[in-house]
């Protein structure tokens, strides 16, 4: 592994000098540190292996054995703004490449939120967000509006991007996807409060049965395209989102998409600001049960909060879903260098989220919990900070198709990474 995560590069060696195709392209690796090669291009590890001590070695076996279900929150990054459909961007492209590498069928899409955050952007790309929305007319809705603002939670869910369903405003979500079954995700703000899910034109009414996270699996049938929608019916329902199958509800991989575009750290953290932080969000993960939550954040904490500041928001983060998932392991990855950073300003970004794992680390001793630093394979900006020319790159910041296999890629090779 890459020294920035604390352990040593594999004895069987990173590739060097060979091509690999991503994403339609060929990158070459080089024979250098992966800080180094990453200087001018993309570095793909190979064969990365982990020592018995290491942190993550019971996350790192249950990938051996070919099941595991893996939560990734951060920013716009991870929700893959700038790719052609969210299936194009890297927790998705890591499921693909789990699945495959294992020898699993390619599955559901795993969890869709119900809404996407591209609402809240400058410019959102033209993506594909699977959910349709309509009024209490049945008029359909445009969610990016800002005459819906008000309509969107930013509290609730995976990724905070929870869809408030009320009698007046928006009063259904619906989506047409091929599944064999798939798990409704909504919150209650009292027992009050019921929605209903038709499928296919078969109606079934839910009435909350406590008030907070509530989970309803449909029955499971043949692989089919169905349509879904879920309409309110009393009360203050917020929906959270759905988990697809199509036949791959037994186990194997999964990975869960929980991002929030412009998002910060503190924003996931209710400690972390009481004006910004929240933390409902992560009362959803229990539902999941995920053997390992990867965060990446890092990209809009840069030059907003201070290196020591950041370094508590992420203790304050890390706290908070150790608390609601006990069991999981964590991984607090550094995405790759903005390319407006300073080197020296960046490398203190980086160290404070180590600081934080480290001070994490000593107060839990007993949880697993990683760092991988992204930027040691991935150079500033994929190397330019324009779009023309760039190989990588959808805009100044975001990834295109071929720059999220490449996160993928590296992710993969670290997630597969075996005894030393």
């Amino acid at each position: 592994h890459s020294s920035k995560s604390g352990r040593g590069i594999s004895r069987r060696g990173l590739l060097q000098g060979a091509a690999v195709t991503i994403g339609g392209s060929a990158l070459a690796g080089a024979a250098a540190s992966p800080a180094t090669a990453a200087a001018t291009k993309p570095f793909i590890p190979s064969g990365l292996t982990y020592s018995a001590s290491d942190p993550l070695a019971g996350f790192f076996r249950k990938v051996a054995a070919g099941t595991a279900t893996i939560v990734t929150a951060g920013d716009s990054i991870t929700e893959a703004f700038g790719a052609a459909s969210p299936q194009k961007g890297y927790p998705a492209r890591v499921r693909a490449r789990l699945r495959n590498g294992a020898g699993q069928a390619p599955g559901g899409f795993d969890y869709v939120p119900a809404r996407s955050q591209y609402a809240t952007v400058d410019k959102p790309p033209t993506t594909v967000t699977y959910v349709s929305y309509t009024g209490a007319n049945g008029a359909a809705i445009d969610l990016r509006s800002a005459t819906y603002a008000g309509a969107r939670s930013t509290k609730s869910g995976l990724g905070r991007r929870a869809v408030a369903l009320t009698g007046t405003g928006v009063r259904s979500a619906t989506f047409t996807q091929r599944c064999t079954s798939f798990v409704l995700s909504w919150r209650a703000t009292s027992t009050r409060d019921a929605v209903s899910v038709t499928i296919d034109g078969t109606k079934v009414t839910l009435p909350a049965v406590s008030t907070g996270e509530q989970t309803w699996t449909s029955p499971k049938s043949a692989s089919a395209v169905r349509t879904v929608t879920v309409t309110w019916q009393s009360g203050e329902p917020f929906l959270e989102g759905w988990q697809l199958f199509d036949g791959d509800e037994g186990g194997g991989f999964h990975v869960l998409e929980a991002s929030q575009s412009t998002s910060r750290t503190e924003g996931f953290s209710l400690a972390s600001s009481a004006a910004n932080g929240n933390d409902t969000w992560a009362d959803a993960l229990r539902r999941f049960s995920p053997d390992l939550i990867t965060s990446m954040w890092g990209t809009n904490d840069y030059g907003v909060v201070t290196p020591a500041v950041l370094t508590q928001q992420t203790v304050n983060y890390l706290d908070l879903v150790h608390d609601r998932s006990p069991d999981s392991a964590l991984l607090v990855i550094m995405p790759y260098q903005l390319g407006k950073a300073s080197t020296t300003e960046w490398a203190k970004y980086r160290a404070a989220q180590q600081q934080a794992v480290t001070t994490f680390r000593s107060a839990n001793p007993g949880v697993a919990i990683g760092f991988f630093d992204l930027g040691a394979y991935v150079p500033p900006y994929f190397g330019q900070t324009g779009t023309t020319g760039n190989t990588y790159m959808y805009d100044g910041i975001h990834p295109n198709d071929t720059g999220y296999d490449v996160i993928a890629a590296i992710l993969y090779a670290y997630l597969t990474s075996t005894p030393a």
